[in-house]
């Protein structure tokens, strides 16, 4: 793996802001998890032969596609270190760094890789009310919530690939190299506010990101600015049950990448800039039974709307039920089945207005198991199974992974 410019001047710095914080940090902790794994299709190749029939002004009778599914075991990386230090009695400043990458196998899928970098710098706030106490003839603190404002810097790199082959993008006319449209920098700022307030926690946070992506030798270049507007309520019944609803509003707005139109599903240059706005609601009720058994169903909706001529457009449904068992004092099971369905309002499969309206759908499929060896230390095997189903045949697939990690915490 060869890291970019941007990612060795990301980790240095944030090595000289560890060496200036440590001798008066007052918590610091660092984790590593690595592992071993199998990914049976880990370019997401679709699992049938299809005709291509995208760019229909360039190659009017499609191409005949047979997609190659490429399996690889890979070494996944985490490893993520921080600092905490006491500004006032209720305020700590935070810093942390996360790096994570997977290193593949095969030479065949060692495009698949991708690495990311992150590092966050911030304040978090304990809430506090001073209350007299009859009992102890004082003021005594009572926590009511928590907030947090802070800054962070991302790295993400990652290689475009044609799904079919696992081969490095070009275009279909000239051939031009176009793999590193997907690497982006971002830098931003986050925040979030959480209030106890009689026996309901509310709930408010937002995010604002700028995303700078490479520059592609062909195309339009992804850049584009990210805010987030997130409000919710948590609702404890009883000590066994709870419920969670969040309501977010997202935006997208594209500062090159241009809107696709309505009547032929393609880009073009006299169309209006690409602006994606996202209205998403979220609905989480838990259980947890005495014999160590907790259990949630989780429900999402999600609108998207294109800001053009409304190409793309989207509802999309999702609903999963996880359940995780304490098995033990030192084992514990996950599992979660998640299903998905989106609907397009206006989108052709491959941008083709011959080929009917797009849908899809999925299912997720996941199980984990975690021994704890002590505070320190854990093992774990997981397994994920991934089924997508699509009208544009492109996008359909199936992909498995089986992995065995462990992790170490301090």
């Amino acid at each position: 793996m060869v890291f970019r410019k941007t990612e060795i001047l990301l980790c240095c710095s944030v090595l000289a802001l560890f060496q200036a914080n440590a001798a008066t940090a007052q918590e610091m902790n660092w984790s590593v998890e690595t592992g071993v794994g199998y990914e049976t299709n880990i370019y997401h190749a679709p699992d049938h032969d299809y005709i291509d029939t995208a760019l229909p002004s360039t190659r009017p009778g499609g191409i005949a596609v047979s997609p190659t599914e490429i399996s690889s075991m890979f070494i996944p990386v985490d490893v993520s270190a921080g600092i905490k230090n006491k500004i006032y009695d209720n305020a700590d400043f935070i810093a942390e760094i996360d790096f994570d990458t997977d290193l593949i196998l095969s030479s065949e899928a060692e495009d698949a890789a991708r690495t990311n970098v992150n590092l966050d710098v911030g304040v978090d706030y304990e809430l506090i009310d001073w209350k007299f106490s009859k009992k102890k003839k004082d003021h005594i603190r009572k926590k009511r919530g928590n907030a947090y404002i802070g800054a962070f810097i991302s790295t993400h790199d990652q290689i475009y690939v044609d799904r079919d082959t696992g081969v490095p993008k070009t275009t279909f006319t000239g051939n031009v190299d176009i793999s590193d449209k997907y690497s982006f920098q971002s830098i931003g700022v986050k925040g979030d506010y959480e209030r106890k307030v009689g026996k309901i926690r509310y709930l408010i946070g937002f995010t604002f990101e700028d995303l700078n992506y490479e520059k592609p030798l062909s195309g339009a270049e992804y850049d584009h600015e990210y805010q987030k507007l997130e409000l919710g309520l948590r609702r404890k019944f009883y000590k066994s049950s709870d419920m969670k609803l969040i309501y977010a509003y997202s935006h997208r707005d594209y500062s090159d990448r241009h809107a696709r139109d309505l009547a032929t599903g393609t880009y073009s240059s006299a169309n209006e800039l690409l602006e994606y706005t996202y209205n998403t609601v979220k609905l989480s009720v838990g259980h947890k039974f005495k014999n160590g058994l907790k259990t949630n169903l989780d429900i999402k909706s999600v609108a998207r709307e294109d800001g053009f001529e409304a190409y793309n457009d989207y509802s999309k449904l999702e609903y999963a039920i996880r359940v995780r068992y304490k098995y033990s004092d030192k084992t514990k099971i996950r599992a979660k089945l998640k299903k998905f369905d989106i609907d397009y309002d206006n989108a052709y499969n491959f941008e083709d207005v011959s080929r009917g309206e797009k849908e899809s759908s999925g299912t997720d499929l996941s199980f984990k198991v975690v021994h704890n060896m002590n505070k320190n230390k854990s093992y774990y095997i997981e397994l994920d199974l991934v089924d997508r189903k699509s009208t544009d045949d492109r996008y359909d697939y199936t992909n498995n992974m089986v992995l065995i990690g462990a992790k170490w915490e301090y």
